[in-house]
């Protein structure tokens, strides 16, 4: 067989949840190495080396089979393809990254990462390239024995993450929780870890609470070495936990090296001394990582609400109490209004206490675009959030959201993919990345994008629903009927249905998208239900004055998916009323 041609200095490539390592020849998923062939292999790393580009089966010939080596050609490639899609777990009939073109050849059709033509990590005699360094922090061990004490460790982890992007702010490439707790799923060593998520060193400890103390004992590790480079541990009163992340984000810092690595960012600030102000606290974040829903949502309002009662000093607590208030609109939960203007108050406390905090910052921006409509504000408010954490995710992905629809497509990808890099095994964050795709019309990506989100999770709907209205703006009816048939409609969000609801009616099945109409009417009367949303299924069954109404209706209440109006190929059928450009020029947004 002949050697590999690659392209000169290319490391690797990265699509979805797998890595090609041309150096190891090895392909990875998710950090755990996948078994290869060396023909399979071959076939993968030309197919990289072009994407979207037809790779013909003359030149597959050329490559696996040189001359003076005939082999039984048509089965031998077949086979080779045969291997590599089971790999890939891809399939044939519904290609999600190797498409086969009859008698010509096959094409790499999945959105790939960059190809990293220098490894920045061996730069400078073995050093770790400035510009590339990355943590992750790993889910912290309870030693206590009692899961109720969960939210503590897992807490106490998350400010910890908070802390080093604040302090090493655009210097340091911090991963965001999400990912980190995954990859401990499924990669068994540190290397694994660093493999996967790209980084170059992990935090891990533990934590015992016992009676109103809790030991915290913390390490940092070189993650391609296995090395220890520093360790440390804390026996504190409960009430000073905040003061040991911060203890904790400095020593990292040095040992880090501190004259390649200086401090950015500002002192983080020390948090609270009110045992129960942080224990509340603690519990708010823990509800607001778990899946997003009324209860939860509504839980996590809850604790921080005790927590700015108890202590009325407590910034990270106003700031987080306005980012669930915004998250509670945002996701369709409660009635903008009285909800924004609460978040803002929230946030302005929280910047009263401690003018650097990013999540406030966050706050005031979303609460700017949602209520005012002031895009220029909002995108300040973005930019100064990110100055204080470039290592916000989800910084990152609002303002993503808020480029896209801008019609500030390149901009908004790449913002996108920055969170995307922060936190690659997010739901939420590839889900969004699918829909930057969508609003600019590029939907082979978005419909790839859903299809790599619901790989790590099927059941998670936001990603199904995009994926089949992907599917039908792409003409791809079929199999967007099949995607619409996975969604069950009586377990649906309002949002959700009223997709579904619009792709019904897009498929012709008018009479069934009426019945989910009549049915989010009923709901109408006893929750907020997206008056955006309902108006996409009036739409889709020709219902113009109702769309049109109902449009109205959500920018008079401050829906925050308003913002969309001016990109959603949803709405293209409105454009030319004379109301719909009445209400895109009064929103500010591009027509």
């Amino acid at each position: 067989m002949a050697a590999g041609s690659h392209k000169p200095g290319v490391r690797a490539f990265r699509f979805g949840r797998f890595e090609l390592d041309v150096r190891a020849r090895e392909l990875r998923k998710d950090g755990v190495r996948i078994r290869l062939q060396d023909q399979p292999y071959e076939v993968l790393a030309m197919l990289l080396e072009r994407p979207a580009e037809i790779l013909t089966r003359e030149e597959l010939r050329s490559r696996l089979w040189p001359d003076g080596t005939f082999v039984d050609f048509e089965h031998g490639l077949n086979a080779a393809v045969k291997r590599l899609r089971a790999a890939l777990g891809d399939n044939a009939e519904r290609p999600r990254f190797i498409e086969t073109l009859y008698r010509r050849g096959y094409r790499f059709i999945g959105p790939i990462e960059r190809p990293e033509d220098v490894d920045d990590r061996e730069a400078g005699g073995g050093g770790v390239a400035v510009s590339k360094r990355r943590l992750a922090v790993l889910p912290f061990t309870s030693l206590s024995g009692d899961p109720s004490h969960e939210y503590f460790s897992e807490g106490l982890r998350e400010e910890m993450i908070t802390q080093l992007g604040r302090l090493c702010a655009g210097r340091l490439g911090v991963i965001a929780r999400t990912s980190s707790t995954l990859i401990q799923r499924t990669a068994t060593r540190i290397r694994d870890v660093g493999q996967a998520l790209r980084v170059d060193f992990v935090v891990e400890g533990n934590v015992r609470r016992e009676g109103d103390r809790a030991r915290i004992t913390v390490q940092l590790i070189e993650a391609r070495g296995e090395t220890q480079l520093w360790a440390e541990s804390y026996e504190r009163h409960l009430a000073d936990c905040f003061q040991v992340q911060s203890e904790v984000a400095t020593e990292i810092v040095h040992s880090l090296a501190i004259e390649l690595l200086p401090v950015t960012g500002p002192v983080p600030h020390a948090g609270t001394h009110h045992l129960e102000a942080h224990q509340a606290y603690l519990k708010g974040r823990y509800q607001w990582n778990k899946a997003a829903d009324d209860d939860t949502v509504a839980q996590a309002i809850g604790f921080f609400q005790q927590a700015v009662a108890l202590d009325c000093q407590f910034a990270g607590a106003y700031a987080a109490l306005g980012r669930a208030q915004v998250a509670a609109v945002n996701d369709q939960l409660l009635e903008p209004r009285d909800a924004l203007e609460n978040a803002r108050r929230a946030a302005v406390r929280a910047l009263q206490l401690d003018p650097t905090d990013a999540e406030a910052h966050l706050v005031l921006a979303e609460v700017g675009r949602i209520l005012e409509w002031d895009w220029t504000g909002a995108e300040k408010g973005y930019r100064t959030a990110l100055a204080f954490n470039p290592s916000s995710v989800a910084v990152h992905r609002h303002y993503g959201l808020y480029l896209a629809a801008r019609r500030r497509t390149a901009e908004a990808s790449a913002v996108t993919e920055r969170g995307y890099d922060l936190d690659p095994l997010c739901l939420v964050v590839n889900t969004n990345a699918a829909w930057v795709r969508y609003v600019a019309r590029d939907y082979v990506p978005a419909i790839e994008r859903c299809r790599h989100t619901l790989d790590m999770d099927g059941s998670f709907v936001p990603a199904r629903r995009l994926l089949a209205a992907a599917l039908l703006q792409a003409g791809r009816c079929k199999d967007a009927a099949i995607e619409l048939g996975t969604l069950s409609a009586d377990r649906l969000d309002p949002v959700s249905l009223a997709w579904l609801a619009h792709g019904r009616a897009m498929q012709g099945n008018l009479a069934r998208a009426g019945d989910l109409l009549a049915q989010l009417e009923q709901m109408s009367s006893e929750r907020y239900v997206s008056a955006y949303h309902r108006a996409l299924a009036h739409t889709a069954i020709g219902d113009r004055q109702g769309a049109l109404a109902l449009l109205e209706q959500a920018s008079e209440q401050r829906d925050p998916a308003i913002i969309n109006l001016g990109v959603d190929p949803r709405f293209e059928s409105l454009g030319s009323d004379p109301r719909y450009r009445a209400l895109v020029e009064k929103l500010g947004l591009p027509d």
